[in-house]
C-alpha cells in the first residue's frame, strides 16, 4: 500500500528499494508573485504522487537536470519515509537546497535519498521562489517570500508529517551553501520557531565577510527598486502582469552573478537573498530557541567550485584559458577586495601559484574565517553546536585537481557516490560516517561516529572540530593557512 491521507487529500506515491517515495506534494497554493504563501487546497479522489512538482522559475540556469519544469507554481516537496505508520515518530530531516537563491529546486537528482530514510528517518526536500520572485522588496507587500515558503512548509509538515511516520516534535532543518543561509535565516525567524528543533548549517550561513559589505536589506531595496523600474513602474498590480521571462531577465541582471573587472566571481557578490526587515525574519540569532543545537562545517577547497582549475565557473569547458584569468596582479586585486589592510600580511603567507593561492584565499576569507567566527560567537553564546570539516578528496576529485570543493560532501550525504570509477571503498566509509552522523544528531542531538564516538561540541576553553578525511576525528580547531589573519581582532 503506497497511499497516504494528508489534510488536503489522499497522496499515491511509489516504493523502491524498501522505501516509499511521494513526490510534488503542494504545501502551499501558488500565491499572487511577492504574495505570502497561501493555504494549500484539498483535491477530490487520489492525486499522484509520483512525479516531481515544478520547480522555481531559475534566475540563472546552467541546463543541470531540475527534475521538473520551472514555473511560478513552485511550491511544492517530496517525502522518503522507510515507515507510514503514525506512531513510527521517526526524526524529520527538512532539506533547503542551495543555488545562490538564483536556482536549485528539491528535485534535483543529487537530493534524491533512499539512503537518508534507510536510516530510519523521514527526509524532506522542499522548493521555494529563487532570484527576485524571493527576495525582492516591495514597498506595499514587502519582502524576503522565499522566507514565507520556507516556514509554509514547515508548518505543513507540523501538520502532516505523522502521515509519513515524522515526528513533528522533532525536525531538522539542513542545508548547503544558499541552503544553510536559509537554516541560518530561520533560527532568526519568529514564526519558524517550535517549527524546528535542530539546525545543520553546511558551507554558508555563518558570520559576516570580514572586509566585504555585509548583506543588507538596503542592497535589496536597492536592486529591487532598479527591477521594478526595468519593469515599468513600481504599481504592484502591473508588476503582477508582467510576463515572468521579462522578470526573470532583469533578475538575472541585476543579481551580481558578473564579477567586476580584474576579479573572479564569489558568492559575497550575489543581490537576492533573505535579509532582517522587523517583519518576517528578525535580528540575527535573535529567536534562536536555546534547545535547539546546532552543527555546522564547511568543506577544506570550497572556492574550487567557484575558481575551478578549468576556469571560472560557468565558463564552457575550453574557453578560457585559466593561466589569462588565475594572475598574480588577480590575486593581488581579490586580496585587497577580501582582506582590506590585512591584505599585503595574508599574501605574504601565500606561496603557491597564483591559482592555488587564489583558491586557498578565497575559500579562507568567504568560509572559513567566517565560520572560525561562528565558532567563537556559538562558544561566547554558550549555544549547544558542533564543528566539522570535511577534507576528503576522493579519487575522482584528486584527478580533476577540485579537491574537497563546495558540494563536495552532497554526494557522501546523499548516498550517491556516482561514478564508480570516481569513489572507491574509503569513500564508502567515509559516506557512511556522515550519514550516521547528520542521523544521529537528527534523532539524539549529538553527532556521532558509526562506533558510537560522540563528535567534540563547540567550547571557548579548548577549542575542537570533527575532520572528516578518510574517517571522522577530532583534533584542535583547524583555521587554515591564512583565516584567522584577514580579520585578527575577531
Amino acid at each position: 500500500m503506497t497511499q497516504v491521507r494528508v489534510e488536503q487529500g489522499i497522496l499515491d506515491g511509489n516504493q523502491r528499494h524498501g522505501v516509499f517515495r511521494f513526490r510534488g506534494i503542494p504545501y502551499a497554493a501558488t500565491p499572487m508573485r511577492w504574495g505570502a504563501p497561501q493555504p494549500p487546497t484539498a483535491w477530490d479522489g487520489v492525486r499522484d504522487a509520483t512525479a516531481f512538482g515544478n520547480a522555481a522559475i531559475q534566475t540563472v540556469y546552467h541546463g543541470a537536470d531540475l527534475g521538473a519544469e520551472q514555473s511560478e507554481d513552485c511550491l511544492y516537496l517530496n517525502v522518503w519515509t522507510a515507515s507510514l505508520a503514525p506512531d513510527a515518530r521517526q526524526p524529520v530531516m527538512v532539506w533547503i537546497h542551495g543555488g545562490g537563491f538564483i536556482n536549485g529546486a528539491g528535485s534535483m537528482p543529487g537530493y534524491h535519498s533512499t539512503a537518508l530514510a534507510q536510516r530510519g528517518v523521514t527526509y524532506v526536500s522542499i522548493n521555494y521562489r529563487l532570484g527576485a520572485f524571493g527576495f525582492a522588496h516591495h514597498p506595499e507587500v514587502g519582502g524576503n517570500a522565499a522566507v514565507r515558503d520556507w516556514v509554509a512548509a514547515l508548518e505543513w509538515l507540523s501538520r502532516n508529517v505523522t502521515a509519513f511516520g515524522g515526528d513533528p516534535g522533532n525536525v531538522t532543518i539542513f542545508g548547503q551553501s544558499a541552503g544553510a543561509s536559509a537554516v541560518r535565516t530561520l533560527l532568526a525567524t519568529p514564526s519558524a520557531q517550535g517549527l524546528f528543533h535542530r539546525a545543520i548549517v553546511q558551507s554558508a550561513g555563518f558570520e559576516p565577510y570580514a572586509a566585504l559589505p555585509d548583506l543588507t536589506r538596503e542592497r535589496v531595496v536597492q536592486a529591487s527598486s532598479q527591477l521594478f523600474e526595468q519593469l515599468g513602474g513600481s504599481d504592484i498590480e502591473h508588476l503582477r502582469h508582467v510576463p515572468v521571462e521579462r522578470v526573470r531577465e532583469a533578475s538575472r541582471r541585476l543579481a551580481g552573478i558578473m564579477p567586476p573587472p580584474g576579479e573572479v566571481h564569489t558568492p559575497a557578490n550575489l543581490v537576492w537573498f533573505p535579509t532582517e526587515d522587523g517583519e518576517v525574519v528578525g535580528p540575527d540569532l535573535s529567536s534562536w530557541a536555546a534547545d535547539v543545537p546546532v552543527l555546522f562545517g564547511h568543506t577544506a577547497d570550497e572556492a574550487r567550485f567557484f575558481a575551478t582549475p578549468r576556469g571560472p565557473y560557468g565558463s564552457p569547458p575550453g574557453s578560457v584559458n585559466p593561466a589569462d584569468i588565475y594572475t598574480p596582479a588577480t590575486l593581488a586585486r581579490m586580496a585587497t577586495v577580501l582582506c582590506g589592510p590585512e591584505a599585503e600580511h595574508v599574501l605574504a603567507r601565500l606561496k603557491e601559484s597564483p591559482y592555488e593561492s587564489l583558491a586557498e584565499l578565497i575559500t579562507a576569507a568567504i568560509w572559513a574565517e567566517p565560520a572560525l567566527a561562528s565558532y567563537r560567537r556559538f562558544a561566547e553564546l554558550g549555544r549547544t553546536a558542533y564543528s566539522y570539516r570535511f577534507v576528503r578528496v576522493s579519487p575522482g576529485n584528486r584527478r580533476t585537481g577540485m579537491l574537497a570543493f563546495h558540494m563536495s560532501e552532497l554526494p557522501y550525504l546523499f548516498g550517491h557516490l556516482t561514478p564508480a570509477e570516481d569513489y572507491d571503498e574509503v569513500d564508502a566509509g567515509v559516506s557512511d560516517t556522515i550519514i550516521h552522523a547528520w542521523t544521529e544528531f537528527a534523532r539524539t542531538g549529538v553527532p556521532r561516529s558509526p562506533d558510537g564516538t560522540a563528535w567534540p561540541a563547540v567550547s571557548g576553553v579548548a577549542p575542537q572540530q570533527t575532520v572528516i578525511d578518510d574517517k571522522a576525528h577530532s583534533c584542535a580547531l583547524e583555521i587554515g593557512p591564512v583565516a584567522g589573519l584577514i580579520n585578527p581582532l575577531r
